[in-house]
């Protein structure tokens, strides 16, 4: 005889189990076949957002005075290629995520046009959230705001237009990665750096902005600067303003109104390294007043109008492997200066190097060593000195091992001891 309490155990209490599955099964399938499950909610006109989930532009939304709010996380808001357009009030934003009662998470804006606002986009103490293929255009302010919001990232979007900065972190905004992304024709900068530290800045296009491509102004520290291409803006092409410990790596300056690379006022430890610097105004780099302890290293500043590199009031920057070629007036300009370290550089310019009269001592040679210099040759020591027409002090001077057999004196306390021999590069 079989026990019921063995029966609860048999292929029956099975059989019921998997009716009970298959009918919620059914039941969820139901739901998302009625929309009743994850259907995005369209949005027709100016309205805040206050629960979580997905929601879509339905139309364009044109001469509005009022926005998008996004007052919860967990929102993705797809424009679908719309517009949303204001009439230029100075306070009014065009979308502004932000809830003064608590930081929001996980927000998406992809897909939209948003245009003659005050500001277009605003994120204030938001975190991990995503701009995508946004577009901030003819906005009375700035494109792009983030205030005090980390790790988020802005991707692939366009800031064209606007009457301040394109693209502006500040009060706080940490930890963010911008990449991808075009700054144009913005009436200050194309992207703003403002006391705000460890953004990656990625691949971006920051051109033709009335300010300058990208502007440290103000304790931003400890950013990365990788491959971007900064042309054609009307003040620098990268302006570093009393920020430190950044890195600039491989990115594209030239045809700037004024310098290349502009670091000043208290800026110090940055390291510049393989960014090509050419057809700018002005300098491809200058260092001035108070820029101290800067690397630069391994760059190429190239036919850029006045020196491509200048160094005034200040001390102790590295500037080592470059190559500082065809500028119009010198390779390098040095005023008020001391205890820097110029070293294995390659200068190849009408005039090499102007050294303002009565220059403190910098250093312009390390100790002879049998590693290969940037000319090619066996042993480093100094720099290489050669000009267009032939007669540059590496070209003439006999060399013995890759280095000429007598210093080169370019003012009292500033002799290059180890000059390299000319090889052409």
């Amino acid at each position: 005889m079989v026990s019921s309490k063995d029966s609860d155990k048999g292929p029956c209490k099975g059989f019921h189990q998997c009716c009970i599955w298959m009918a919620v099964l059914i039941v969820l399938a139901s739901l998302v076949m009625t929309g009743a499950v994850s259907a995005a909610t369209p949005i027709t006109g100016p309205t805040t957002i206050t629960v979580p989930g997905d929601y879509y532009l339905a139309n364009n939304i044109i001469d509005s005075a009022v926005g998008i709010i996004i007052a919860v996380p967990n929102v993705v808001l797809d424009g679908k290629g719309k517009t949303l357009d204001g009439v230029d009030g100075a306070s009014s934003v065009g979308i502004r995520i932000y809830n003064a009662g608590m930081t929001l998470f996980n927000v998406v804006v992809k897909n939209v046009v948003v245009t003659d606002w005050g500001n277009g986009v605003f994120l204030t103490d938001v975190k991990s959230s995503q701009l995508e293929k946004v577009t901030a255009s003819s906005n009375t302010g700035n494109g792009i705001l983030l205030q005090n919001s980390l790790r988020n990232t802005i991707k692939t979007c366009t800031a064209t237009g606007n009457g301040v900065v394109g693209i502006l972190l500040y009060e706080g905004s940490n930890s963010n990665t911008i990449t991808g992304n075009t700054a144009t024709a913005n009436g200050d900068d194309g992207v703003r750096i403002r006391f705000s530290s460890n953004n990656d800045i990625l691949n971006n296009k920051l051109l033709n902005n009335k300010g300058s491509g990208l502007n440290f102004n103000e304790q931003g520290n400890f950013n990365t600067v990788t491959g971007n291409t900064m042309t054609g803006n009307k003040n620098d092409g990268i302006e570093i303003y009393r920020s430190s410990d950044n890195i600039f790596t491989k990115n594209t300056v030239k045809d700037n109104i004024w310098h290349g690379i502009r670091v000043y006022e208290d800026s110090y430890d940055n390291e510049f390294t393989q960014n090509t610097v050419m057809n700018n105004t002005y300098n491809g780099i200058i260092l001035m007043d108070d820029a101290n302890y800067n690397m630069v290293f391994s760059n190429t500043f190239d036919k850029n109008n006045d020196s491509g590199i200048r160094i005034i009031r200040n001390s102790r920057n590295t500037i080592y492997g470059n190559y500082v070629r065809n500028n119009v007036d010198d390779g390098i300009m040095m005023w008020d200066t001391a205890n820097n370290v110029i070293v294995n550089n390659y200068f190849y310019n009408a005039k090499n190097a102007n050294l303002v009269s009565g220059l403190p001592a910098n250093k312009w040679n390390l100790t002879q060593s049998a590693k290969k210099s940037i000319t090619g040759g066996a042993n480093s020591g100094g720099n290489s000195w050669g000009q267009p027409n032939g007669q540059g002090f590496s070209q003439i001077t006999p060399a013995t091992n890759g280095i000429c057999n007598q210093p080169y004196t370019l003012a009292t306390n500033n002799i290059d001891r180890l000059p390299l021999k000319y090889a052409k590069k």
